[in-house]
């Protein structure tokens, strides 16, 4: 198994991807922006599309949607 986070933020809060990810490396969990990190695990042999759609079916089963949102997905490389 692999460890991926999948983060997505509000476009109410940041400019694009750069801005959410930057916000995350220096702010982690403990920001005051909208934004949100889900940590889990995938198969080995996942390929970056499948990972991509289980870290959004997380986010979305957590009430958020693809509209006005920047998301994308780090792997925890421990």
């Amino acid at each position: 198994m692999r460890t991926y986070t999948f983060i997505i933020g509000s476009a109410d809060d940041f400019e694009g991807i750069e801005d959410l990810r930057d916000y995350v490396d220096q702010r982690g969990r403990s920001g005051d922006l909208n934004c949100s990190l889900h940590e889990f695990e995938a198969p080995e042999g996942c390929d970056e599309e499948t990972v991509t759609m289980i870290g959004r079916g997380i986010a979305f089963s957590n009430d958020w949607c693809m509209d006005h949102t920047f998301s994308f997905i780090t792997e925890d490389t421990k």
